[in-house]
This record gives structure tokens, C-alpha cells and sequence, in this order.
């Protein structure tokens, strides 16, 4: 059984109507594309992880009792906050803000990202769920 997940960042160009040359950062988890981002002057990496966590991994962000995490918010209707409250309960994290950012979020909610390989138009991690599981059965 597989305890990890492949994350993989590629790199491209834009050649779409308006964005022409435009640098694009993908995600690809185990495979399948889950985010991406165009432009630059900014963490890209980042950005495309921070969206996909936010969004995966959007109950363990609500259950953090330590706040005050750079990039991450939480937002309602209306307004937004950095912890959750019963009014604020869609996490989004900031992930231009850098990618050791949303590292330090991902710690905090137990998950690891394992450096493997780099080539010139993408990047490989190893993600490990460091969270402890219990055996069927016990309480």
C-alpha cells in the first residue's frame, strides 16, 4: 500500500489568446493535474501548492488551534479572518506568499514534502501524511 503521494510542479509557456508567453506552474498529484497558476513576480509554486492544500486538506485547516500562520485565512460570505470561526469556515492559503510558508502550514496540519528530482521544466516531491492512523478497532 502506498503511503505517499507524488507531487509534481511543471513548467510551461502560455500561447493562449491574451496570456502569450506567460510562464504556467502545474500541479500534478499522483499524476493528475489539481492546480496551476500563470504570470510571474511572484511564488508560483506556492501559489499552485497553497490552492491545493487549502482545498484537500480544508478540515485539518479548520481544526489548527495555532493561528496566526502567514498566508492562511478563512473566509465567509462577506468577510475574512485568520482563524476559523463559525461564520469563516473556507480556508485559502496565500501560496505567492512563498512556498516555505505554506510548508510551515503543512507541518502543522502533519503532512512532509520529500525533495526528489528537479529537471528543467519540473520539479518532484514525495508528500508523507505524518499524521499518527489507529489499527481498526480501538479507540
Amino acid at each position: 500500500m502506498k503511503t505517499y503521494k507524488t507531487l509534481e510542479f511543471r513548467f510551461s509557456e502560455s500561447r493562449g489568446r491574451g496570456t502569450w508567453g506567460y510562464n504556467i506552474c502545474s500541479l500534478y498529484v499522483d499524476g493528475r493535474k489539481v492546480s496551476s497558476c500563470k504570470g510571474g513576480g511572484y511564488d508560483m509554486q506556492g501559489e499552485s501548492l497553497g490552492d491545493w492544500v487549502a482545498r484537500e486538506y480544508a478540515d485539518r485547516l479548520l481544526r489548527l488551534k495555532d493561528g496566526g500562520f502567514y498566508g492562511l485565512t478563512f473566509h465567509g460570505n462577506s468577510a475574512s479572518s485568520k482563524f476559523p470561526t463559525r461564520l469563516h469556515r473556507r480556508p485559502l492559503i496565500h501560496g505567492a506568499c512563498g512556498l516555505e510558508s505554506v510548508r510551515r502550514i503543512m507541518q502543522a496540519i502533519k503532512l512532509e514534502m520529500e525533495y526528489i528530482t528537479k529537471s528543467s521544466n519540473a520539479t518532484i516531491y514525495r508528500l508523507h501524511d505524518r499524521r499518527r492512523t489507529r489499527a481498526k478497532g480501538t479507540k
